[in-house]
């Protein structure tokens, strides 16, 4: 059984007991920096369009760029069904915009170097800061419809979960809350 993550969340100094970053529920709004060192708030970003808001580790290794270079292909397939994608690591702007550089990006990676985006997710983890790649579709409101979270570097979400959701909002003309959570069965 899925239990929902809480914490306690503090918005222009009022503090609200729970905040619930599960499908359903509104995702956490966040300002950081692009590869470029130019402000992108994820609410802004939005803008009529669903979004694959992705963490990833800020590790220039193989399954790094693996991770990225699946979102790249996958990318037309993406924006074709209304979406466009939002890269997050705890890396440096200098290091994602090398990551954008060398792989030929399409899209932005955003720097959280204190992890406190991470950590308002709740996905954040004091031994190596994200365990494997997290995944959360939002629709066009906001809303999370979908959330998938890695378990390990090399535990990558299936495009054709994501192209799914993505339809669904789509053909509902982005509002509908899709409502999926990805657990595996092992």
């Amino acid at each position: 059984m899925h239990e929902p993550n809480m914490s306690l969340y503090m918005e222009h100094g009022h503090k609200y007991e729970e905040l619930l970053v599960e499908p359903g529920h509104k995702a956490p709004d966040f300002r950081l920096e692009d590869e470029n060192g130019q402000d992108v708030s994820l609410y802004d970003f939005l803008d009529d369009q669903s979004v694959v808001l992705v963490f990833i580790r800020a590790v220039d290794d193989s399954r790094t760029g693996q991770q990225i270079d699946y979102l790249k292909d996958s990318y037309q397939r993406i924006k074709y069904h209304c979406g466009d994608v939002l890269a997050v690591t705890w890396g440096s702007v200098e290091f994602n915009r090398k990551l954008v550089e060398a792989h030929k990006l399409p899209y932005h990676i955003l720097s959280d170097e204190d992890c406190a985006v991470l950590k308002k997710y709740q996905i954040y983890n004091d031994f190596d800061k994200l365990a494997g790649p997290n995944v959360f579709i939002l629709n066009c409101a906001g809303l999370i419809a979908y959330m998938y979270n890695g378990r390990d570097p090399e535990d990558i979400v299936d495009m054709a979960d994501i192209i799914h959701v993505l339809h669904e909002l789509m053909e509902a003309g982005g509002y509908q809350v899709y409502g999926g959570v990805a657990e595996r069965n092992d």
